[in-house]
């Protein structure tokens, strides 16, 4: 199953804080029809009581996501944002995270996707990987990026 599509991966994003970032990246699913309208505020409210932000060794990233309901057609929406934004830790709240890249996730069925679950986790634990996301420099890049180690 594809994930990662070339209209999904967005380069330069200019957010104020992470609820900018989440609701600009998610306009990205929302405009091509992969979610439905309720899918930003979903997420929106999620990240609030399950916070998705995680601290690589050399770059933190963010993995908002929300229920099936809210999703038409499965996919990941990659983005790096113009600067870092705040993101509270996934296993800890109190501690904040400065997010550069976002794998934004439209899920629905864990089940299903265990596969595309399991790349994204996995680019997390790959040096080579984290190292490609965070030097790619445009979004063509990126793109080829997402693909190879997302598919």
């Amino acid at each position: 199953m594809q994930a990662v599509y070339e209209d999904l991966v967005v380069f330069g994003v200019d957010a104020k804080d992470a609820e900018d970032a989440i609701r600009q990246v998610g306009r990205h699913l929302l405009d091509k029809g992969f979610v439905k309208d309720t899918y930003i505020d979903a997420v929106a409210q999620r990240e609030k009581e399950y916070p998705t932000g995680l601290q690589l060794k050399d770059l933190a990233v963010a993995m908002p996501h929300t229920a099936g309901i809210h999703v038409n057609t499965p996919a990941v929406c990659v983005a790096k944002l113009a600067h870092p934004v705040t993101f509270a830790h996934m296993g800890d709240p109190d501690t904040k995270v400065e997010a550069e890249l976002l794998f934004m996730m439209a899920i629905q069925n864990p089940d299903a996707q265990l596969d595309t679950l399991q790349k994204v986790m996995g680019v997390f634990t790959n040096e080579t990987a984290v190292a490609r996301f965070k030097a790619a420099a445009d979004k063509h890049e990126l793109y080829l990026t997402a693909m190879e180690y997302i598919g």
